[in-house]
């Protein structure tokens, strides 16, 4: 805008990253409330798409943070809220990039095990003390330790636990030797679940 100071647009800056800040915690809080309640949508849905599509949308990004991304997909067919399942891949991926170093590495991997389909996101990153882990999954619980070093509120991986548990799937985290984390959630294929039915 012409005539605009160096002050005045440091603090329309300042307003707009506070008002995004404030949309992802509003967006959150409502994905966070939708997967703890009943799943409403059910459909048969290709998660190695769904995570190839993620991918794709995150892989500028991840170039622009010096990430390099890696990517395995296979058969990973579920019976599962589309929309939720979307956002458990989004929530984990961003995180991996968001939370990674330069020059460092996010692989992602989807595939079926047994009667259960996987996906696996693992980054390089800062370490991580095996005791945060649970503090990483517990929206708005994080030590101011775990602020510094994961920076937001908490809920992302709060959303992912969530529609896994919706989903009656599980998910578990694990801290690399040499940083950063591999997270692992796990959901009944598509024939698994209609044989529940």
């Amino acid at each position: 805008v012409p005539g605009i100071t160096e002050r005045e647009r440091r603090l329309a800056e300042s307003i707009r990253a506070a008002a995004d800040r404030a949309e992802r915690l509003i967006d959150g809080l409502l994905a966070l409330a939708r997967s703890d309640s009943t799943l409403r949508d059910r459909d048969r849905v290709d998660l190695a798409e769904l995570v190839g599509d993620v991918v794709g949308e995150q892989a500028r990004a991840a170039d622009a943070a010096g990430v390099t991304l890696d990517l395995e997909l296979n058969a990973a067919e579920v019976d599962g809220d589309r929309a939720l399942l979307w956002r458990l891949i989004g929530n984990l991926v961003e995180n991996a990039i968001r939370y990674n170093q330069r020059g460092g590495w996010v692989r992602v991997r989807a595939g079926t095990s047994d009667d259960h389909v996987f996906v696996t996101v693992a980054n390089s990153g800062p370490v991580v003390a095996p005791e945060q882990i649970d503090e990483l999954f517990r929206p708005f619980q994080r030590s101011e330790q775990a602020r510094r070093v994961w920076g937001g509120v908490g809920l992302g991986l709060a959303i992912v636990r969530s529609v896994m548990t919706a989903h009656g799937g599980e998910v578990a985290a694990t801290a690399n030797t040499n940083g950063g984390l591999t997270i692992t959630v796990r959901m009944p294929t598509w024939d698994a679940a209609a044989r529940k039915r």
